[in-house]
């Protein structure tokens, strides 16, 4: 019998983000269906590559499921993409890198996929003592006024919550919302069901693609945040949100203004902090549909074709022909232009911006604190990831530039030490907006002093416990986030 196949593909799948792969993959048979035949699981440990290949009967395959499959799976850091459609060559090149991948499960059931991939994970480098829960299903963890709420709308009197995004679940469906906001302690859950999709196609001037969520009645809390700090529904005049991000970009001027090459399906290069010139190199500021803003000390003049190459918040890269719209002291607007498969691939990134949860890594070389400081800080809504030293830490920070909200670290580690990597981080990669908070088990006399000089926003003792330490880095991000503003 003839299938319809997709594949799900999560590029750089470590730490957080493999988390998030798993949690979406575990939830499939709950999201697809009885539509879902069977999935392949390949992750290479190399490039940390990960795909889920999925069969489905074309009877029961649909719209609603595609539109259902391709939002979770943005949301979740990855790209769903339909096999049919890849060119032939790039289809080839892709069956090739299956077949070279170390780790792989063929031919799962659905009713077997919970247990398998929880071995396929733990393989691929997920904690073994993670939380796996068989009942779990897909959550859209929103920060209420937090990273990426540009764009969304609150009316109350109709009780509907609108979230700009380039991909949405289908009218109807339930959506459990996790709701977060500064000051409050917990997270607040809450069902909610999708009333109404703007597409892409029918996007315009203040009419941003995305979709209305209604909040019930009997969520008193969650109406009160929303109508105390969402706004009632004006976006201006801009037909897409912008993002607020710090993506490393490679600007080539002078480019031939035609459509770029795809961009390649999996993404080999890595960032690193070679030298404080690199760090200090042209970056992406903001990222919007079609146009970006490049923070550069030497932007082109107006009307310049450049060739852009820069790293996609979820970790995907992506090439693009663009145009200097506008220039001013800290860089320059380019509106660029993309094929289709650019497009597809920019609209999966951004989905998975909008409305997130605010996002931090942990690093410390004690693995008992390290886990019991990440679940604190996810109980309180991050999207958390972890790093047993400073070594990998700076790794992490590399490839998450775009995303990260909060670093909390230890001081004394093997390698290099708490302080020497807070001014590393400062001082080199020039990362202001970065909070940083520094907790010891040993508070000698000046270290705080010391640490903050380097750039530390707060200084913790580790006797506090991890709840305290949690909500203490929390308050320290608050801060910076309204220092920010104000300035």
């Amino acid at each position: 019998m003839n299938s319809i196949e997709y594949i799900c593909v999560f590029v750089r799948a470590s730490g957080a983000r493999l988390l998030a792969a798993e949690r979406l993959v575990c939830s499939l048979p709950h999201l697809l269906g009885p539509a879902l035949s069977e999935c392949d699981l390949v992750y290479t440990t190399s490039s940390r590559y990960l795909v889920v290949a999925l069969r489905f009967a074309p009877e029961g395959f649909n719209e609603s499921l595609r539109a259902r499959l391709a939002f979770w799976t943005a949301r979740a850091g990855g790209r769903a993409l339909a096999v049919g459609g890849m060119p032939d060559a790039e289809r080839k090149a892709f069956q090739l890198h299956l077949e070279n991948c170390e780790l792989k499960q063929k031919g799962i059931q659905p009713g077997a996929l919970f247990e398998v991939a929880g071995a396929l994970f733990t393989d691929a480098g997920a904690p073994v003592e993670r939380r796996r829960a068989e009942a779990d299903r897909p959550m859209l963890v929103v920060d209420v006024g937090g990273p990426g709420w540009d764009g969304v709308a609150y009316d109350p009197q109709s009780r509907e919550l609108f979230l700009p995004s380039p991909l949405s679940p289908p009218v109807g469906d339930e959506v459990m919302m996790v709701v977060r906001a500064a000051g409050v302690d917990r997270p607040i859950g809450v069902r909610s069901r999708v009333t109404s999709v703007r597409p892409a196609a029918d996007a315009g001037p203040g009419r941003p693609a995305g979709f209305s969520l209604n909040i019930p009645e009997a969520a008193p809390s969650v109406r009160a945040l929303l109508e105390q700090r969402a706004p009632a529904a004006t976006f201006g005049a801009r037909v897409a949100p912008r993002y607020a991000v710090r993506a490393p970009v490679t600007v080539v001027a002078g480019a031939v203004a035609t459509a770029p090459a795809p961009a390649p399906l999996i993404a080999g290069a890595t960032i690193e902090y070679a030298s404080d010139q690199d760090l200090e190199a042209d970056f992406i500021e903001n990222l919007s549909h079609g146009g970006a803003f490049v923070h550069s000390s030497n932007p082109s003049p107006v009307g310049t074709p450049l060739s852009l190459h820069f790293r996609l918040p979820n970790g995907a890269e992506l090439d693009a022909q663009a145009l200097v719209a506008f220039v001013n002291k800290n860089g320059m607007g380019v509106r660029f232009s993309l094929d289709a498969e650019g497009e597809a691939a920019l609209q999966a990134a951004i989905a998975h911006l909008s409305a997130r949860p605010r996002r931090a890594v942990v690093v410390d070389d004690d693995g008992p604190m390290r886990r019991m400081l990440a679940d604190a800080l996810t109980e309180r809504g991050f999207e958390v990831t972890t790093a047993s030293d400073a070594t990998d830490g700076m790794r992490i920070l590399s490839e998450e530039l775009l995303g990260l909200d909060l670093l909390l670290t230890d001081v004394y580690m093997p390698g290099m030490d708490g302080e020497e990597f807070v001014r590393t981080i400062r001082t080199a990669g020039g990362e202001q907006d970065l909070a940083i908070v520094v907790v010891t088990g040993k508070m000698d006399l000046g270290m705080e002093r010391q640490l903050e000089a380097a750039g530390a926003d707060a200084v913790l003792d580790k006797a506090l416990g991890a709840e305290l330490i949690a909500q203490a880095a929390d308050a320290a991000l608050e801060r910076k986030q309204q220092g920010r503003t104000a300035a």
